[in-house]
């Protein structure tokens, strides 16, 4: 898992709680719509998938998930 930013303490979700794979946080607020990937069984921010594409090409589990925005 990639932590983007690392949220504070109190904004952290586990991605097995429902947090984002890639910034650990939870719901549609200013990082945009949650998506589930079946692949990893965790919901990840489209706009987190977008910057880790963008950012590291080479993240295989971004690859993997890519198939979500397409």
């Amino acid at each position: 898992m990639v932590n983007a930013a690392k949220p504070k303490d109190s904004d952290y979700v586990s991605p097995n709680d429902g947090g984002c794979w890639f910034c650990c946080r939870k719901g549609d607020d200013e990082y945009g719509a949650m998506l589930f990937d079946s692949e990893f069984d965790t919901y990840l921010h489209e706009s987190c998938l977008r910057r880790e594409l963008k950012d590291n090409p080479q993240n295989g589990e971004a690859q993997v998930m890519k198939y979500l925005i397409e």
